[in-house]
């Protein structure tokens, strides 16, 4: 039989690297969708990865609160 080889550190952080900036782009479109004022940020901000201005904040945790929530119903 041909078993796979364990992955590597590096193969391991890549997936994690890529799983992230999905994450980081299912977030911005959210906030986009409902016209909030959100984008990435450039490379390695110390400020996170996500701008949005604070009169949008909360509504995007809650935007992303039930977005989460409605998925794991639907997966379950």
């Amino acid at each position: 039989m041909n078993k796979q080889k364990p992955k590597s550190s590096a193969q391991k952080a890549i997936e994690s690297y890529i799983e992230h900036e999905q994450i980081v782009h299912g977030v911005v479109k959210i906030g986009r969708l409902h016209g909030l004022d959100v984008e990435p940020t450039d490379k390695n901000s110390g400020k996170g990865d996500i701008r949005v201005s604070k009169s949008d904040h909360d509504k995007l945790l809650y935007l992303i609160d039930k977005t989460v929530e409605r998925n794991r119903h639907s997966n379950n």
